[in-house]
């Protein structure tokens, strides 16, 4: 009997998992085992453990990839995943497999699928997308890894590839973040030459550090004027079915931060002007759900949009453009620059690894390292 297992995962949350097996495999001879984990109760565990089990007996579970076919294995993998993660991730998921995997792929049988194709995939997919082909790649050798799971394969190709690296050009230049002089000229642009909630939306997300998707669900009633804190609890993510609120992307995500007296009052000089502009078209800005970033049809703004709006503020500024995470991380670097240190940085961040916070900004904290002997010698000053 097949035993379902309670676990607890890196936050701290209880899990369950089990590992049901199949039989035989009938081409192989092999043992065939299928594992699901992540069930956040023991009731669903158990009706998903039914379904598997009646889908074995009969003969319904195996039927999809009899065919030996890539694309049959990449629609079993993706099913099962999809139960896995949030349906945001999935989303971007499903849009790399159209565009790139399953065009290449086709038909292919997966037990012909040698290294040659897997390298000439990584090698095409690199010339398309070169920073972000490593999740197309991933896609493929996660479909492998099933295929090998089920007997159908004896190795998985893809982890022989070599990885292409983009060679550093003159547009690569400039690091995806302001310096304190930049982010002023930034700001100071947004707040004389454009309009209100640019310059508030920008101001929050340079002076707080939260993610876009957080930034873009916040309502006024996550606000506290009172102790100049927010409260992040949760994002704006895209699905096949378009934008949703969901849960951030860790425990640690789910935090409430502090905000500089300045930033608050931008925050209600934005409240007020929101409500003028939605009086006018007849709604009640006073309702608890309220989004305090807005389309002009009072609904949620898209990322493309903040980054319109980004190149158009730089270009009047006179600054290269960065991304809308770029203001994250120039909130993390001024941090460390101010003094703050490492665990400070990870909880105001919201990072459920301090390894996290450590890779992505090691530039800061390095410039930190190189002042460390004269700073200590000052410190000591025996004269």
């Amino acid at each position: 009997m097949t035993k379902i297992i309670r676990y607890t995962n890196k936050d701290n949350e209880t899990l369950y998992k089990f590992r049901f097996y199949a039989g035989l495999d009938e081409l192989t001879g092999k043992q065939r085992y299928i594992r699901r984990q992540g069930f956040t109760s023991l009731k669903a565990a158990k009706d998903e453990l039914l379904k598997i089990e009646y889908l074995v007996s009969t003969n319904q579970y195996f039927k999809d990839v009899k065919s030996g076919k890539f694309s049959d294995v990449l629609d079993e993998w993706l099913s099962l995943h999809q139960t896995r993660v949030k349906p945001s991730t999935f989303y971007n998921i499903k849009v790399r497999v159209d565009k790139y995997v399953r065009p290449y792929f086709k038909d292919m049988y997966v037990d012909k699928i040698k290294l040659r194709q897997c390298q000439d995939f990584t090698n095409k997919t690199f010339k398309s997308a070169p920073k972000a082909y490593v999740y197309s790649i991933s896609i493929v050798k996660n479909t492998l890894d099933y295929a090998l799971r089920l007997g159908m394969i004896e190795s998985n190709p893809m982890l022989y590839v070599i990885k292409p690296k983009k060679q550093a050009s003159i547009s690569d230049k400039h690091d995806n973040f302001y310096n304190k002089d930049e982010l002023k000229k930034f700001l100071d642009t947004a707040k004389n030459d454009f309009d209100l909630k640019k310059y508030t939306l920008f101001r929050l997300l340079a002076f707080s550090g939260m993610r876009i998707g957080e930034c873009l669900a916040l309502t006024w009633h996550d606000l506290d004027y009172k102790n100049n804190t927010v409260a992040i609890n949760k994002t704006l993510a895209r699905t096949k079915n378009g934008f949703k609120i969901q849960i951030p992307k860790t425990k640690s995500s789910i935090r409430k931060i502090s905000l500089d007296v300045e930033t608050i009052q931008v925050l209600k000089a934005w409240q007020l002007e929101q409500r003028k502009q939605l009086l006018k078209i007849g709604i009640n800005a006073l309702d608890s759900q309220q989004l305090i970033f807005n389309s002009n049809k009072n609904s949620f703004i898209f990322n493309s949009v903040i980054a319109y709006d980004i190149k158009l503020i730089s270009n009047k500024a006179g600054l290269y453009p960065i991304t809308a995470h770029g203001f994250r991380h120039t909130h993390a670097t001024l941090l460390f620059a101010s003094g703050m240190d490492i665990k400070q940085v990870q909880a105001r961040l919201g990072h459920s690894n301090v390894q996290t916070t450590l890779n992505i900004y090691t530039h800061a904290i390095q410039d930190k390292q190189d002042k460390i002997g004269d700073e200590f010698a000052k410190y000591i000053n025996f004269s």
